[in-house]
């Protein structure tokens, strides 16, 4: 029972330590920088050259890295990052999404690919075929420079019912695109 107590006390004691080393340890962050990295993907792939999302919406926030840096949010975050920046961004008209593609006849199962996946989108088992789902991917690359096989590769997303989308609008009138 005195044991019992005892480890309560001690929990206790301890609880508010890190309470009160929160408090005096706190940094302050950039409200911007946190809502940046909110709308990143949050996959931590490092494809835009920095660690994580958290380092990449600080470096974008610095005016270090473009806004356009990161290809599994594709165009609707870099122009929604360059909004909330207040940058233009050059960008082209083709919004293209990119996904992984496996040849499943040179897959051997070693789960490489399945582990360095941060998005969950590779499903498959222990030396049996592997397969990635095109809803989730977002052709960060990570599983196609794991492949020993090399049976991986990155392709552009062909259109269908779920993934097309009406051309954006072109600047030009009706009597210049005729010409």
């Amino acid at each position: 029972m005195i044991a019992i107590g005892l480890f309560i006390v001690l929990g206790g004691l301890l609880g508010a330590a890190l309470g009160y080393a929160s408090k005096v340890f706190h940094v302050e962050s950039n409200p911007l920088v946190d809502q940046i990295e909110d709308l990143m993907p949050g996959g931590q792939c490092g494809q835009c050259g920095e660690a994580g999302c958290r380092q990449a919406a600080e470096a974008m926030v610095k005016g270090d890295l473009n806004p356009a840096a990161c290809p599994p949010g594709g165009a609707a975050l870099s122009s929604a990052i360059a909004e909330m920046l207040g940058v233009s961004l050059e960008m082209s008209d083709d919004d293209i999404q990119w996904v992984a593609k496996i040849d499943e006849s040179n897959c051997s199962g070693c789960t490489r690919c399945y582990k360095a996946c941060p998005f969950d989108a590779i499903v498959g088992a222990t030396k049996q075929m592997h397969t990635v789902i095109q809803d989730v991917c977002t052709g960060c690359q990570l599983c196609s420079q794991v492949c020993p096989q090399e049976c991986l590769s990155i392709v552009s997303l062909s259109p269908s019912i779920t993934t097309w989308c009406w051309p954006k609008p072109s600047t030009e009138s009706p009597t210049e695109l005729a010409s």
